[in-house]
């Protein structure tokens, strides 16, 4: 979700019955998702911030005419964030792709590569990595139906809304995922990220403890450590104990 959402759902609150947007038409009603596949019908503009939940779970952010929607910030956003090793292959067989242990395979070199430091730039152009089909059938299902982790969504997204800081309808477009993956291709990226065990940042240290914890991630944790945290080191934490650990994004850049 971006950092927008709130003023996005008090402008569209506000101007139920008379704003009118692409593929939604009138808007006639504003609903926030709630815990199963059900939503909460909003009509006042200080409850907006219902819109805005850390959940992991759903993929539409808010419902229009009761339509799941898919709300992006204009410009650079994550299409979808911390996409490990132990969850790829599943997820692949859930998709249909062929030869997956192939496309794993050049996941974990490319992996590798930055790790070694033989890459330039950490944002790597997803055709280097999947065919178009494969890839634009992965980005729908992480964008709008579900996740590798969670599985398939209560709260699946029909649509995108894009909507600038200035939240304005002359500033908001509706995409379906074709339109949206057909305007933007160009500028995704599968960006590797890392963090490490041992970090001072108590989230970012147990959440790759976490990671370095599962089997399948094997291939993406390493002993030597490359890079440091902004955050620093733990105090008294045992140097031979530090790891460099790394999960995958799929970032939009500006």
């Amino acid at each position: 979700m971006p950092g927008n959402e709130v003023q996005i759902a008090r402008y569209l609150i506000a101007n139920i019955g008379r704003i009118s947007l692409p593929h939604l038409g009138v808007i006639r009603s504003v609903g926030t998702p709630r815990r199963g596949p059900s939503y909460t019908l909003i009509t006042d503009v200080h409850d907006a911030n219902k819109i805005s939940s850390p959940d992991a779970t759903k993929k539409a952010d808010i419902y229009l005419n009761s339509i799941g929607v898919s709300l992006k910030q204009t410009g650079g956003s994550f299409a979808f964030n911390r996409i490990q090793r132990a969850n790829i292959q599943d997820l692949f067989r859930q998709l249909k792709f062929p030869n997956i242990d192939f496309k794993l395979q050049r996941l974990d070199i490319e992996v590798k590569r930055f790790h070694e430091g033989l890459l330039e730039r950490r944002n790597r152009p997803w055709r280097d990595l999947f065919n178009e089909e494969d890839f634009k059938t992965l980005l729908n299902f992480l964008m709008m139906k579900g996740s590798p982790n969670l599985g398939i969504s209560d709260h699946q997204a029909e649509l995108i809304l894009e909507a600038s800081m200035e939240t304005t309808s002359t500033r908001m477009s509706v995409y379906s995922f074709e339109e949206y993956f057909s305007k933007y291709k160009g500028k995704f990226k599968v960006a590797i990220r890392r963090q490490w065990i041992g970090q001072a940042s108590n989230s970012e240290h147990s959440r790759a403890i976490s990671l370095a914890r599962k089997p399948g991630n094997a291939p993406w944790v390493f002993r030597n450590i490359v890079g440091s945290p902004t955050s620093g080191w733990r105090g008294g934490f045992p140097l031979n104990l530090r790891k460099t650990v790394y999960f995958l994004m799929i970032e939009k850049e500006r």
